[in-house]
């Protein structure tokens, strides 16, 4: 059985996103061609993510200086154990689609928020002394990314979402990897054209993803 992490990142209600609408019926189709594989639904603004905030990095500080990780406060555990939850949530699937939108040229605070919590040392990455090495088993991970670029221009400067996105994914071991954009991510905004060319992209990929 494969295990598909599927995450969303948009404060819009499904009928005003592009990118969640999509994302609604690539995974629809998905689940009809493989209604063995496990589903999980992440999303970033309705479930809890853990921030790294500063007790985080104390707990960080003090077990790589040896401390007994009974030692830690109740609220300092806590913490701990939710960015845990989430690293092992995403070393455990084989597969993973993201919908996301940007802002200002990059994503949303709530989506930075989740890669730093599966980015965990010892978690899903250990240091070696070539640098630091993914902890994923060794078999074969692919992923989509569906990603509403701002529907207007910055000048000449680009969007960096996608192309951090898949740094950060071939860093953790999922190099096959499929991406889909739209200019804008509002319902009543955007070409309907490259909302249709999308959408037949992702109903196709969806029979073999």
């Amino acid at each position: 059985m494969t295990n598909l992490l599927y995450v969303t990142c948009n404060v819009r209600p499904q009928d005003r996103s592009r990118t969640l609408s999509l994302g609604n019926e690539f995974l629809e189709e998905y689940i009809r061609w493989n209604p063995k594989d496990e589903v999980q639904v992440l999303d970033l603004y309705r479930d809890s993510i853990q921030r790294v905030d500063q007790d985080v990095l104390n707990v960080w500080e003090r077990i790589e200086r040896g401390e007994d990780y009974g030692l830690l406060s109740d609220g300092e555990r806590h913490k701990i154990a939710r960015l845990w939850r989430l690293a092992d949530q995403f070393r455990n699937c084989d597969k993973y689609v993201f919908v996301t939108h940007g802002l200002n040229l990059w994503f949303t605070a709530e989506f930075k928020m989740y890669i730093d919590a599966i980015c965990i040392r010892d978690r899903t990455y250990r240091i070696t002394p070539q640098g630091a090495k993914s902890m994923l088993p060794d078999q074969f991970r692919k992923s989509l990314h569906l990603h509403a670029c701002s529907p207007y221009r910055f000048v000449q400067e680009q969007d960096q979402s996608v192309a951090y996105l898949r740094s950060v994914l071939n860093f953790l071991g999922v190099t096959n990897q499929e991406t889909a954009l739209l200019g804008g991510d509002d319902s009543e905004q955007g070409s309907n054209e490259e909302y249709q060319a999308a959408r037949c992209k992702l109903l196709e990929l969806a029979q073999r993803f």
